[in-house]
């Protein structure tokens, strides 16, 4: 598939700053909903896209972009799984190739239709920075934007926040790792939030020194809240003192 057919099947679940969405075809499964997924103001184009049996879809695909001396500033793959229930989940490896710390920002948006209100949401992201120039110095910080790495957000409003802390090698050494992991709401979800009119959005606001990795494994996922069932004998037990009120009033009378 060529970029531009790609480019209409992803326009709506963004990663990184909020930029215009163009819309993409699937390659071998049409959406029926348009996600945007961006690094900073760059469109992820090119990849795969896979329906799986519960109506969500997978997208899978690898891109570089930006230019620094020449060269381009990042490298990011991706292996996302979106779902209009909804939910955004899945894997993102990312590597800094230039050789000064960068900022990066990563944003997806999902619309969600239908609408419903109130919901209940949950989070999680893990975090795995890797020193792969191999030069004994490693960390991945939040940055200025965000005082957390990862956030979720209903319709534009931010509703969770995650793993406000730095990753750095506690023994620094050629090829050192440093991973770290944050959860809130799961199993669930459980956390009580606001309707969605919408969309859900997962962001990831981040800074990695040069020539190192990290990957995220991270999920966003919001639903409306489950009924509670009433206990099987409740409508016997309304129904016997009903009995039993009205057998009272015959003898009365």
């Amino acid at each position: 598939m060529n970029a531009k057919g790609i480019r209409t099947l992803l326009a709506g679940a963004a990663l990184s700053v909020i930029g215009s969405a163009t819309v993409v075809q699937a390659q071998n499964a049409p959406l029926p909903f348009a996600p945007v997924l961006q690094i900073g103001s760059t469109d992820l184009v090119g990849g795969t896209v896979t329906a799986n049996t519960d109506g969500s879809f997978t997208l899978v695909g690898q891109q570089q972009g930006g230019s620094f001396n020449g060269g381009a500033v990042w490298d990011l793959a991706w292996d996302l799984t979106l779902n209009q229930d909804p939910s955004i989940a899945g894997t993102l490896t990312l590597t800094n190739l230039t050789t000064t710390t960068r900022n990066f920002n990563l944003q997806f948006v999902l619309p969600v239709t239908p609408t419903f209100s109130p919901s209940v949401f949950g989070g999680s992201i893990t975090a795995t920075a890797t020193d792969a120039n191999n030069n004994s110095v490693l960390e991945l910080a939040p940055i200025a934007v965000s005082p957390s790495i990862y956030r979720g957000q209903i319709d534009g409003s931010t509703v969770l926040s995650l793993f406000a802390a730095n990753l750095t090698c506690l023994a620094s050494g050629p090829g050192c790792v440093a991973s770290g992991t944050e959860s809130d709401g799961l199993p669930g979800p459980t956390n009580p939030g606001p309707g969605v009119a919408s969309s859900i959005a997962l962001l990831l606001n981040f800074s990695l020194t040069p020539g190192d990795r990290v990957v995220f494994d991270t999920n966003f996922t919001v639903e409306p809240p489950t009924p509670v069932p009433l206990p099987a004998a409740l409508p016997l037990m309304l129904l016997g003192v009903g009995a039993l009120g009205g057998l009272r009033r015959r003898r009365e009378a």
